[in-house]
Order: C-alpha cells, then structure tokens, then sequence
C-alpha cells in the first residue's frame, strides 16, 4: 500500500513548481544528494564502494529495511552496475532510525548524511552505482527517483 501522502505530494509538487518555491537547480525538489567513490582493491580483489546521501534538513528517505510491510516498496535500495551489466555486491545498509506518523504506524527512515557501503569483486570496468528512494517531508512524498552516479 502506498503512503497516503504520496498521492498528495504529485499534488503539492505541481502546485510547488507554479509558485517558485523550494525549488532548486533544474528547477526540480531535490531535497536528497547522492555521491559515490570507489576505494582500492584489496589484496584478495574485493573492493568498496561508498555511497553518501546527503537529505535536507527536515526530509527523511526510507530505510533498508523499512521495517514496515504496507512500505516495502519504499525502501532504499543500492545496485552496481559494471559496463552496463549488473555486478554482484553485498551492500550494507546503515540501520534507521525509528520514525512514527499517525495513520502508518511506526517505520525507519534515513535523515541527514546517510553511508552505505557495497562490497563487490573488483570490476573490469568503469562501475555505475544506482541509488532507488522515495524522499517525504511533514507534508508531501515525491515520486519515487533512481540516481545514477559513474564511479571511476
């Protein structure tokens, strides 16, 4: 089931982008910043990636896990990609933080810097890691967005 105020946020989104406000560059909401760099191989050939987000003051993307059935589907969710081709990574999530909204219950969530750190087999190419959230304030969820950042 999808969290009420994510059929309300396409609303507020609209109206947002017809008054100018909290928008930012592109002219988009874009309360949630991704970055990723990759650490050198170790001596067995694994090698680490690490992903930052970084979430305005006052928004909140779901945790893995959530912890909460009905949101799921929400939940944030890192993949890496090598030459255009899946790789198989163990990421490892950071755990939430316990957040409660009247009417959902209780679920965990990721505010402010968030790292999370996949392990994979050094790659023989350039490495594309893909970041899934859904990001919500108090008011309003926006459509669920994948960030792509290249990772030399």
């Amino acid at each position: 089931m999808a969290r009420p105020c994510a059929i309300v946020g396409v609303a507020l989104l609209i109206g947002v982008a017809f008054t100018g406000t909290a928008l930012h560059a592109g002219g988009k909401l874009d309360p949630v910043k991704v970055q990723a760099s990759a650490g050198k191989p170790d001596d067995s050939g694994k090698q680490t990636i690490t992903v930052q987000l970084t979430i305005e003051k006052g928004w909140h993307v779901y945790a893995n896990p959530v912890d909460h059935e009905d949101l799921a589907g929400t939940e944030t969710v890192v993949t890496v990609k090598s030459d255009g081709k899946a790789v198989a990574a163990k990421v490892k999530y950071p755990a939430g933080t316990s957040h409660t909204e009247k009417g959902i219950g209780t679920f965990k969530i990721y505010e402010d810097k968030v790292t999370i750190q996949a392990e994979l087999a050094k790659a023989p190419g350039p490495l594309e890691v893909s970041v899934k959230f859904q990001a919500c304030d108090a008011n309003r969820c926006l459509p669920s967005r994948t960030v792509k950042v290249n990772v030399p």
